[in-house]
């Protein structure tokens, strides 16, 4: 039988709504405050990933919240 490899945002909403928003507040912290400070060694290549990587945390914070509007959507319809 072959594995089901289903996609993150599949997941996501299929979880409950607040799931969503959990992830996405914890991929934008990360995305915004750890990863450029883990990546700032003193190097050309690594202050470009760390200035990227802070300009992304938006945009991953609210395609990672998607999924919670789709959740809500499909409890309510489903009379939750």
């Amino acid at each position: 039988m072959p594995k089901r490899n289903d996609h993150i945002l599949v997941l996501l909403t299929s979880a409950p709504w607040w799931v969503s928003i959990i992830f996405s507040a914890v991929v934008y912290a990360v995305l915004a405050f750890l990863a450029p400070s883990w990546l700032e060694n003193g190097t050309a290549v690594g202050e470009e990933l760390a200035r990227q990587s802070e300009g992304l945390a938006p945009i991953f914070g609210v395609i990672f919240l998607i999924p919670a509007v789709l959740s809500l959507i499909r409890d309510w319809l489903s009379g939750r």
